[in-house]
């Protein structure tokens, strides 16, 4: 399943190379205004980045390799705003990443698992 979403967003990513899209998670500039507006978005964005940290750390290996993958664009793409020249470089490193999240989710699946041998037995003592 991880497997077919990562080939999903890459291909988006991949498709609509040329929009670029404004790099605040809510653009809610109807309902929030100026620096409310903001605020709203750092927190968030600082939730999202502790996310990250968290799921990132707990993982080794090829897991890892797919989780830095997801996360890498959506944790740039704030400077998007802040530089808006930045914007195609952003794009190329999201593209990266989903690419190796992609490849990582690959090795994964066609990988050998070490959970359990043919008999349902573990090496767990």
């Amino acid at each position: 399943m991880a497997l077919g979403i990562t080939a999903l967003v890459f291909a988006n990513n991949i498709l609509r190379w040329g929009h670029t899209q404004s790099g605040w998670m809510f653009n809610v500039s109807f309902l929030l205004h100026g620096w409310l507006l903001m605020a709203v978005n750092l927190f968030y964005y600082g939730f999202v980045c502790w996310i990250g940290f968290w799921l990132i750390r707990g993982t080794t290996g090829p897991e890892r390799f797919f989780m830095v993958g997801w996360f890498l664009g959506g944790l740039l793409s704030p400077l998007r705003t802040l530089g808006p020249h930045w914007a195609v470089a952003i794009k190329h490193i999201d593209a990266v990443g989903l690419a190796v999240a992609f490849l990582a989710a690959l090795s994964l699946l066609l990988g050998h698992s070490e959970v359990a041998d043919s008999s349902g037995r573990t090496d767990a003592t």
